[in-house]
């Protein structure tokens, strides 16, 4: 999960323990060190990388629900060019949902990346929309059929985990058609059971 530091903050506390001075000049670290943290971005903000987040919530490798109810997260983002959708519930702790536009281009399995759409609740669904044909958005990510359980929603995709009797319906990738025609969409999907 991705924080935002309050650097101002931090280079105060340095400043307490003398990790910022310069040792000669007491005077001026001060002042300098303000004046850096004044004018200076985040590193954590400008660095942020939409496409390995993007890859590793599809792959149900990551946390993007509890990113998303980060208040600072929506800046983070645009930060990044990404453009969050006015219906999107970032920064906001409860269910939710919304839709995320790269600014820039992004792939994912080597696939054009359009959106992302995510809602979470009672689960939660991460999906990236593609420009692929189904063929190649199931061979992305080896998509099989899955069990009879996934079937209202989903039908092919990769379980993470096996069925057990305290996780019967284990976290699954899928991919399925997306609403326009030449999409797919590959994501995570997570079931509270």
């Amino acid at each position: 999960m991705n924080k935002t530091i309050a650097w101002p903050a931090v280079c105060a506390l340095a400043l307490s323990i003398g990790a910022c001075g310069g040792g000669g000049d007491d005077k001026a670290a001060p002042a300098a060190a303000t004046a850096n943290a004044a004018g200076a971005k985040p590193a954590a903000a400008s660095s942020f990388d939409f496409a390995a987040w993007v890859a590793a919530n599809a792959d149900c490798k990551g946390e993007y629900f509890s990113d998303v109810q980060e208040p600072a997260f929506a800046q983070t983002l645009r930060d990044a060019g990404v453009t969050v959708s006015a219906e999107s519930s970032i920064g906001e702790v409860g269910p939710g949902g919304g839709t995320l536009t790269p600014g820039r281009p992004i792939r994912l399995h080597g696939l054009p990346v359009r959106r992302v759409d995510y809602d979470f609740g009672s689960g939660s669904t991460f999906a990236v929309v593609v420009d692929a044909s189904a063929e190649q958005a199931r061979a992305a990510i080896d998509a099989k059929p899955l069990p009879e359980i996934y079937r209202e929603y989903y039908s092919l995709g990769v379980a993470t985990a096996p069925p057990s009797e305290d996780v019967p319906m284990p976290d699954i990738q899928f991919v399925r058609a997306g609403e326009q025609k030449g999409t797919q969409e590959i994501g995570c999907a997570a079931f509270d059971m």
